[in-house]
């Protein structure tokens, strides 16, 4: 734990000073602006720091009444900022700061650790009628092919950092039209899409994990930022269907035009349906069945050439238990003679409010394996599985910034038991404005 708290002195540097830049150009803009406060605002410091202090609460006698959680003055300006745009212009802005760092305390490469810091900024531009423009833009301090971060380093064939795969400072993440049609029954998204938005979703397992192994299916094929088109149809709020294309050989941080329209054209083709439950206690269940189709030739493991036109299916499910306690389960199967995996699969939890008066903060647990085919652990030395076991506390600090704690336990990395169970803890920054 001090090892962490040692190397979590980088993570609040690299992140403090952002927000120090943020907070000066939001200066800047005030004093442009055509209406501005006249008495003075307080300082950064003082104004940042006074955010840690612990939240006053009032009675409902007590008037008039005041909000429990006061914002600092350089990020209340910027919400107003977002307001008059979102108002008059229908733009919507919001930026996320993501910085962390994950230790290796047992295993191979241990007393090692890796840090992570990723931005992302989302700009939605309301266009005409239930019609709108995504803009993403995003970047990371990782360098070169991934995977980056702590994944390498214990030689894990699952993702143990979902941030591993940035590979540059800044891109063009996401840039395509989403419109509704008939009544808002019809949702359908062209351009350069990120397709795990959509498909493999679940509202118990999703990013505060630090594993991508719990965050989405390892036995899925996932194309993040590339260029699609998918249509969606809710036939009630109960049930819907949707089916998409994408470029299967689409680079995140490229345009996607040299590979899209150019050469052989591969597109991966996912259909979903899902269901909405409401139990006789009043807890939602979602329940969502997909399947997949890559025409692109795959190199076989046992070395028999290729193999091409695979496909694979998957589900996942979330389902409330009580009033804050939620759990997830999925499994995927692909084509194990040229995928990594044949099988995967994940089950776990959250519980949110575990502590009196932190009602917002979360803790979470999952345990996941992927099953590798006969034929990769002939040709890789493999014995067979590679399991994973995570748990995280996601401490809200306020509406804008939170603290992880998180630590990961791997068995047989590589998917070899000759290798040293590997012990992972983490600390995760993250800031969304």
């Amino acid at each position: 734990m001090l090892i962490v708290m040692r190397q979590s002195a980088k993570i609040f540097k690299n992140v403090f000073i952002v927000v120090l830049l943020l907070s000066l150009l939001i200066s800047v803009v005030q004093v442009c602006a055509s209406e501005q406060e006249q008495k003075a605002p307080p300082g950064f410091f003082e104004d940042f720091v006074a955010t840690f202090k612990p939240r006053i609460k009032y009675s409902p006698a007590d008037e008039p009444s005041v909000e429990t959680e006061a914002l600092p003055y350089w990020l209340q300006s910027w919400k107003e900022f977002k307001k008059q745009m979102e108002d008059q212009y229908g733009t919507s802005i919001s930026v996320l700061l993501d910085d962390h760092h994950q230790h290796i305390l047992d295993g191979s490469s241990s007393r090692k650790g890796r840090n992570i810091f990723w931005w992302n900024l989302t700009v939605k531009q309301n266009l005409w009628e239930d019609g709108k423009l995504i803009f993403k833009a995003r970047g990371s301090n990782t360098d070169g092919n991934p995977p980056n971060g702590i994944t390498p380093l214990v030689g894990s064939k699952l993702n143990l950092d979902w941030a591993a795969y940035e590979t540059e400072l800044g891109y063009i993440a996401n840039l395509y039209l989403e419109q509704k049609l008939m009544d808002g029954k019809l949702l359908v998204a062209l351009g350069k899409i990120t397709f795990p938005s959509y498909f493999d979703e679940n509202k118990v397992a999703g990013w505060d994990f630090f594993s991508h192994s719990f965050a989405r299916n390892q036995a899925f094929i996932h194309k993040y930022h590339t260029i699609g088109a998918l249509g969606r149809y809710d036939f009630s709020d109960k049930f819907y269907m949707q089916a998409g294309i994408t470029d299967v050989q689409g680079i995140r941080s490229e345009t996607g035009l040299n590979t899209a329209f150019h050469g052989e054209d591969y597109f991966l083709t996912m259909s979903e349906i899902g269901f909405k439950t409401i139990n006789s206690k009043g807890f939602e269940g979602n329940y969502r069945f997909d399947i997949w189709y890559d025409p692109q030739p795959l190199t076989r493991h046992d070395g028999k050439g290729f193999e091409r036109d695979t496909t694979g299916f998957g589900v996942s499910f979330d389902q409330a238990v009580a009033e804050k306690t939620g759990a997830f389960f999925r499994y995927g199967w692909d084509d194990g003679r040229v995928r990594k995996f044949s099988n995967y699969w994940s089950i776990g939890g959250t519980r949110k409010g575990l502590i009196p008066e932190r009602e917002k903060d979360i803790l979470g647990f999952g345990l996941g394996q992927g099953i590798t085919h006969q034929d990769y652990r002939r040709a890789n030395n493999a014995t067979h599985t590679e399991t994973i076991v995570e748990a995280y506390y996601k401490i809200h600090m306020n509406d804008w910034y939170s603290i992880t704690l998180d630590v990961q336990t791997l068995f047989n990395p590589g998917t070899n038991s000759r290798n040293e169970t590997a012990v992972i803890p983490g600390i995760r920054l993250k800031m969304l404005f």
